[in-house]
C-alpha cells in the first residue's frame, strides 16, 4: 500500500509510480498488458496514440502496437481494418478532446480559442498529421473543426470567396505551425537555446547581417516558450480585419450561423 504524506492540506495518497515517471520524463508509462480475450478497438487505439507520444520519432506499425498490448497483430484486425483505420482511428481520439468552448465571444477572441484548442490536442500526437496527409483524403473530424471555424468567421461577416480563403488558410497555417514546433530540434525546444545557437553561429556570417541579428537577440529574452504560434494567431487575426476592412467592419459581427 502507497504510504500517505501531509502536505499542509490533509492526508494525501503518495505519488504513484505513473505520476513520478510523468514527472521525471515527460511521458506516460507504457500501457499494462491486456488479458487475453478482453481487446477492444478502444484499447488499441489508446496503446497507439500512447506509442506515438512517447516516441514520436518511430513509424506508428501493428506489430508495435501489438507488442505494448501483449498480444499478436492479428488479434489487431478484429478492431482496426488496417493501419490507415488504426491511424483515422487514433486521430479521432484525439480530437474527441477538442474544447474550443462555446466560441459565442466576440470572434476575434473565438478564432484564438479554435486556434489554441487544436494545438493543445494535437502538438502531442503531431506524427499522426503527417499520417493523415494523403491524397484526396480529409479527415472528418478536422472538417468538423473547419466547421466550427466557419460558422465564427461568417459571424464576423466573412461572405463568398473571402469566406472560404479563410477557411482554407487558417486551418492549414495552425496545423503547419504545430507540425514545425513539434518537430523543433530538441536543443532549439527552448527561446533562451535559440538565442545562445543564433549567437554562437554569429561570428560565420558577414558583418552586415552580424550587426542586424545582434540587435534582436536582447529581445529575445522577453519572449515566451510558445510566442511563435500566439504571433502566428495573432498575425492571422491581422490579416482576417485588413479583409474585413475592405468590405464590411469587423465590429459589425453577423448573427447567422
Amino acid at each position: 500500500m502507497a504510504r500517505a504524506q501531509d502536505t499542509g492540506r490533509g492526508i494525501l495518497p503518495a505519488a504513484s509510480a505513473e505520476a513520478k515517471r510523468r514527472r521525471s520524463t515527460g511521458r506516460p508509462a507504457p500501457r499494462p498488458r491486456v488479458a487475453r480475450g478482453t481487446l477492444r478497438r478502444a484499447d488499441i487505439l489508446d496503446a497507439a496514440l500512447d506509442l506515438v507520444a512517447r516516441e514520436p520519432a518511430r513509424p506508428l506499425t501493428m506489430e508495435r502496437v501489438a507488442a505494448a498490448l501483449g498480444t499478436r497483430p492479428m488479434s489487431l484486425y478484429t478492431h482496426v481494418r488496417n493501419r490507415d483505420d488504426l491511424i483515422e482511428g487514433a486521430f479521432d481520439q484525439v480530437l474527441a478532446r477538442w474544447r474550443p468552448g462555446e466560441l459565442a465571444g466576440p470572434w476575434e477572441d473565438a478564432v484564438r480559442a479554435w486556434c489554441q484548442a487544436l494545438r493543445t490536442v494535437a502538438l502531442p500526437y503531431a506524427p499522426l498529421l503527417r499520417e493523415l496527409a494523403r491524397p484526396g483524403h480529409f479527415h472528418p473530424g478536422l472538417l468538423e473543426c473547419a466547421a466550427r471555424l466557419s460558422a465564427v468567421l461568417r459571424r464576423a461577416g466573412l461572405t463568398g470567396a473571402a469566406h472560404a480563403r479563410a477557411v482554407r488558410w487558417i486551418p492549414q497555417t495552425i496545423l503547419g505551425a504545430i507540425l514545425l514546433e513539434a518537430e523543433r530540434p530538441s536543443h532549439l525546444k527552448h527561446v533562451g537555446d535559440e538565442s545562445a545557437a543564433i549567437a554562437g553561429a554569429l561570428g560565420r556570417v558577414g558583418v552586415a547581417s552580424r550587426q542586424e541579428l545582434a540587435a534582436l537577440l536582447p529581445y529575445f529574452d522577453d519572449l515566451a516558450e510558445d510566442d511563435l504560434f500566439a504571433y502566428t494567431v495573432e498575425r492571422l487575426l491581422d490579416g482576417l480585419r485588413a479583409v474585413l476592412t475592405e468590405g464590411e467592419p469587423a465590429t459589425n459581427e453577423r448573427t447567422d450561423s
